[in-house]
């Protein structure tokens, strides 16, 4: 509130407060007359006079001194300004709506959102308008949207529009609005009605520049304010696994928007549906950080963290990325030990699957002999090699139930390999019955070379880039071979030698698969383990047949409603991505990388059809949005900009004018009445 005057300079004519004091100030004659003689009286005479030259009448003097001061202020011209003024819209002939659709406004206020509230409000100003008004529609998140291409004067179909818009996990792009909104008007002065609830520490202050230019333009902004009073919200800003006790922790951070202490239920849930309970006392707005330890078997993917809050939902959970803990992806059974450590038959193998160990990523072996194929679990395993084993009949049933449950076998030669037995137990499953073992090269010869593989081959398509030449040092003297076959869906050869003989076979049972390598994966047959082919392509065999080896599938990590970009090899099916609730999300390939943008929080998958995943990504909504409480005022802003657009002037000169008369007729009254 701000006192002004028009006419500064008659202040000057305070001065005459000053005449009343004067007036009553001056020497009064008696009224009365009266004769004396005895000089010795004279003294008291004197007294007397001086006492009537005393200020006479002071609440007299007082009421003349007020009416010429309010004269005096009255001539100056006072106004009085305050803010609360809300400019009139529709005068201009053209109003634009902002609706905010962003995370916050699906606060909840009084049972319905803030984002309700605004459609009614809004619905109800577009009733209200002349019909002669044209009016623009913008919504507004991570985006800024036009409903309406243009200004129209059809007024039914913007409430049609506004009664339409749903809420979103989007952030707010205030700035963004407000340009559509200057779009709309074409350079033009009009009104711009913002419902929104202005929350966050960033959401005005990206817009000042928007503001600043529809200011220029003539236009105001009128906020109608849609608040929450006072916020409240809880939500989880972060989720990230580490390194800690058993299986490693899971550190999460709980923010509290609210102006009261709260305690929260909160729950972990893991990739493999298993849950962890946990309370989180929270201050005042502030936050707190708790670790959960997580088992030390846990299925890799992306994990989530979810908090109660009746408030707010769409911020309740966090996604965060798990490695694979503990558990083996992978079991090898080695046929062959050795009676030392490199003469084992899977020496070479488990070097090649784990080269790091496998700890906590990658793949962790279960290595065993085939009496350990009892302890086989086909919800941890993904994948059972058989190197060299002689006679798997025991346990053929189980490798059978396995592969048909969607189970991978991968099946390796060796002088312990015998046709009959292995048709015996897994002639269902393997893709054509074994014949003996067959010598293809001479003694001392190194065997035949491998041929090229099809890079367009699934199997081989890391290697378009490079590595393909390497296949050619793969040399076999002895090889597995089988009864003739024809290739099919369900059964192909993958690699070949030279002499046409078959290296690499697959088998497709259901959703599992069973390959089998012609040769051996030590040193009995070729010289495989040697080539520096050998270890990418044990990796890569075991990540088509849906295990993890390296660093398993690509990880991301996203935002609602900003662009994901992901880097792809050279595939020749184009991959897929896969949403929250399983169904397809729509995305592009723009030469090597695949951009999607995620409308909602949750776990996303990049697929090939019938593979493993080739990248998770783990998105959450931004954690400023959560943020429900306001930081600026679009209102303060436009004051600073233009401060007479939002200010109530009063002019004080007609009142005080009446002031002053009335104060001089009082004074006139008390004046009679004293005379009497």
């Amino acid at each position: 509130m701000s006192l002004s005057l028009l006419a500064p300079l008659a202040l000057g004519l305070g001065v005459l407060v000053a005449l009343p004091v004067l007036a009553h100030l001056a020497r009064q004659t008696p009224r009365e007359r009266r004769a004396f003689g005895a000089m010795l009286l004279l003294q008291r005479v004197v007294k007397r006079l001086r006492r009537r030259r005393r200020v006479k009448d002071p609440w007299l003097l007082l009421i003349r001194m007020l009416a010429v001061a309010a004269l005096v202020m009255a001539v100056s011209a006072p106004r009085l300004s305050y803010q609360g003024a809300v400019p009139e819209y529709g005068a201009s002939g053209q109003v634009v709506l902002l609706l905010d659709r962003s995370l916050s406004m699906s606060l909840l206020q009084g049972g319905t959102t803030l984002l309700q509230q605004a459609r009614e409000r809004a619905i109800d100003v577009v009733q209200d308008l002349p019909e002669g008004v044209a009016v623009g529609l913008v919504a507004f998140d991570d985006d800024a949207l036009r409903l309406t291409s243009s200004m129209t004067r059809d007024h039914a179909r913007v409430v049609s529009q506004i009664q339409a818009l749903q809420p979103t996990s989007g952030a707010s792009d205030l700035r963004g609005a407000l340009l559509e909104a200057r779009r709309l008007l074409g350079g033009e002065p009009g009104e711009v009605l913002l419902f929104s609830d202005e929350a966050g520490p960033n959401m005005v202050a990206e817009a000042t520049a928007e503001i600043a230019h529809l200011v220029e333009a003539g236009s105001a902004i009128i906020p109608q304010g849609t608040f929450a009073d006072p916020p409240r919200n809880v939500a989880v800003t972060g989720a990230k696994y580490g390194d800690g006790l058993e299986g490693g922790a899971v550190t999460v951070r709980v923010a509290n928007y609210g102006p009261d202490p709260i305690e929260v239920g909160c729950e972990v849930t893991l990739p493999d549906g298993a849950s962890i309970p946990i309370f989180v006392d929270l201050p005042p707005a502030g936050e707190a950080e708790e670790r959960i330890t997580i088992p030390t078997e846990a299925r890799g993917g992306v994990g989530q963290v979810r908090c109660d809050d009746p408030d707010l939902a769409l911020d309740d959970a966090r996604y965060f990325h798990l490695p694979r803990v503990g558990a083996s992806r992978v079991l090898v059974v080695d046929g062959d030990p050795g009676d030392t450590p490199t003469r084992s038959e899977i020496y070479f193998l488990e070097r090649a699957l784990a080269p790091w160990g496998g700890v906590r990523s990658g793949v962790t072996l279960d290595v065993t002999t085939p009496v350990g194929l009892s302890n086989l679990d086909p919800d941890v395993h993904r994948v059972v090699f058989l190197a060299n084993v002689a006679d798997p009949r025991s346990f053929g049933p189980r490798l059978t139930e396995f592969v048909r449950r969607g189970g991978n076998l991968v099946v390796t030669g060796g002088d312990n390999v015998t046709a009959d037995r292995y048709n015996a137990a897994l002639g269902s499953i393997l893709p054509a019955p074994l014949r003996k073992p067959r010598s293809v090269a001479s003694p001392g010869e190194e065997g035949v070379p491998v041929a090229l593989p099809d890079v367009e081959e699934p199997m081989f398509l890391p290697f378009r880039r490079g590595g393909r030449g390497s296949f050619s040092r793969i040399r076999s003297h002895t090889l597995l071979t089988f009864e003739p076959y024809r290739d099919g869906d369900e059964l192909r050869t993958v690699l070949s030698y030279d002499n046409g003989l078959p290296a690499l076979v697959e088998r497709r049972i259901g959703q599992g698969r069973v390959m089998v390598w012609t040769g051996t994966v030590d040193l009995g047959w070729g010289n495989l383990p040697l080539q520096s082919v050998f270890m990418p392509l044990v990796q890569r065999l075991v990540s088509y047949l849906g295990g993890e080896a390296g660093s398993g599938a690509a990880r991301f990590d996203g935002v609602v409603g900003q662009p994901v970009v992901i880097g792809l090899p050279d595939l020749t099916l184009e991959p897929s991505v896969v949403g929250p609730d399983g169904t397809e999300v729509r995305s592009r390939i723009d030469g090597a990388k695949l951009t999607f943008t995620p409308e909602s929080a949750g776990a996303y998958r990049l697929e090939l059809e019938s593979a493993p995943p080739l990248a998770y990504v783990a998105v959450n909504t931004d954690p400023l949005e959560s943020d429900v409480k306001r930081y600026d005022s679009v209102a303060e802003v436009e004051r600073q900009l233009a401060p007479d657009l939002l200010m109530r002037h009063v002019d004080l000169s007609r009142p005080l004018l009446w002031l002053a008369f009335g104060l001089l007729v009082t004074s006139s009254l008390v004046a009679v009445r004293g005379g009497a």
